[in-house]
């Protein structure tokens, strides 16, 4: 399986995760980043190859596992207030958004959650489908996650959590978009699957295939 990649988030000063107590933010960012590493980790362990059945309490108990030893009052915690992020658009312009009224957390979540678990029961042999077939649902599961923005902040580690462990479980291996034309790329061909409910995960589907089938470890 290999040591899975770790994107480098850092919080920016307005995150409610940019500083913990009695740390510095470096020492925060380095502290969340074990966290992180650890789930990872843990999730590699338990879902290669293995069928992963995801809910809205599993997304919710690893943004617990990553935040709330340094942040109890949120980590784990569902955000009770509306929330809204800022996405780039392909002509270099931005875009604000937001997620699910609060309210309808859980309910939207779990049809991310459940889209996900049917259109990967309904092709049982993983291995006969391409790599393409394989990421369209992970894609959709990711950028679910991501528009319907659960918490209050750290929803791009937590959905990248369940991308992870989504793909592992299809047995691919984790992406990490790291080189400023690779997050650029993400970001773009997220768009249309955040601004809408109904909106298209295809094209980052097929980032994401691109992007393993070029991977050395996609080989191993």
């Amino acid at each position: 399986m290999g040591t899975p990649p770790q994107p480098r988030y850092r919080d920016r000063e307005e995150s409610r995760f940019y500083r913990a107590r009695g740390l510095t933010p470096e020492a925060t960012w380095q502290a969340l980043g074990d966290e992180l590493a650890r789930v990872l980790d843990d999730a590699q362990r338990a879902f290669w190859r293995t069928p992963l059945r995801i809910d809205a309490e599993r997304v919710r108990w690893w943004h617990g596992a990553i935040f709330a030893r340094h942040f109890p009052h949120d980590g784990g915690h569902f955000r009770r207030e509306p929330a809204f992020f800022g996405v780039v658009t392909p002509d270099g312009g931005t875009r604000q958004l937001a997620g699910a009224d609060p309210l309808a957390i859980r309910r939207e979540l779990a049809a991310v959650c459940a889209s996900f678990n049917s259109q990967v029961s309904a092709d049982a042999d993983v291995d006969a489908a391409s790599v393409l077939d394989r990421t369209r649902p992970v894609a959709s599961l990711y950028a679910g996650i991501l528009r319907v923005h659960p918490f209050a902040d750290g929803n791009h580690r937590t959905a990248f959590v369940a991308l992870s462990a989504a793909l592992w479980s299809l047995g691919l291996p984790n992406v990490e978009f790291d080189e400023d034309d690779e997050l650029t790329a993400h970001d773009q061909t997220l768009v249309p699957a955040l601004s809408s409910k109904d909106g298209s995960a295809e094209p980052f589907a097929t980032l994401l295939a691109e992007h393993i089938e070029h991977s050395p470890r996609s080989q191993s």
